[in-house]
């Protein structure tokens, strides 16, 4: 199942986004309150959502001021990838997206907190 967040305009150019998101000492600002405990370098993310467990991500591809994409590292309750995705029309936008491979009932307990994380996180890139 996939959850995408509607196409937000960033101030920043495509590359300069790029750089930024794609370094995950960056990412803690546009993450929701409920994460704490993160630690991150260049390509690794992990926290810990408050109520719910720790998760550890890893960059798994970069394509040049077009895709960020970091995939689970260690054991989740569900396979997923995070896609960052940037374009460049008049304005340099963004949008994430969530692929989870989810059972029926994961389906009913993730769908909408999934859907609100990439909601939260593409509203917060607008303001960096």
């Amino acid at each position: 199942m996939i959850f995408k967040s509607n196409w937000v305009t960033n101030k920043r150019s495509a590359e300069e986004l790029f750089e930024y998101i794609g370094d995950m000492n960056n990412m803690p600002p546009i993450l929701p309150e409920q994460v704490v405990n993160i630690t991150a370098d260049n390509d690794n993310l992990s926290f810990t959502i408050q109520g719910m467990g720790s998760i550890a991500l890893q960059v798994r591809d970069r394509k040049p001021n077009e895709l960020i994409q970091l995939s689970p590292v260690g054991k989740t309750p569900f396979q997923f990838v995070l896609n960052i995705h940037i374009r460049n029309n008049e304005h340099t936008e963004c949008c994430f997206e969530i692929d989870a491979q989810l059972n029926p009932l994961m389906q009913m307990m993730a769908s909408r907190p999934l859907q609100n994380l990439v909601n939260m996180m593409a509203n917060k890139v607008v303001e960096i």
